[in-house]
């Protein structure tokens, strides 16, 4: 985590893809994240959060440009 994106384990989260320079780093999200008003993620610290609305999200998650995947994990 340190190498690709720049935080320790613990503190990864969506905004971490920022620091993915070569975009070597695939995202496996749950697909009812795009469909959400609002998201939480920890901003690379674990000990605050910070809510974006889905529009934001869905425009950040075109603009890392990072290879991702949906997934279903209501089961």
């Amino acid at each position: 985590m340190e190498k690709h994106l720049g935080v320790k384990p613990g503190s990864v989260s969506f905004f971490a893809l920022i620091n993915s320079e070569s975009k070597n780093v695939k995202l496996f999200l749950d697909e009812k994240l795009l469909s959400a008003e609002k998201i939480s993620f920890h901003p690379n610290d674990n000990r605050a959060s910070v809510v974006i609305s889905g529009t934001g999200f869905r425009f950040l998650l075109d603009h890392f440009e990072n290879e991702y995947e949906l997934m279903d994990l209501t089961e």
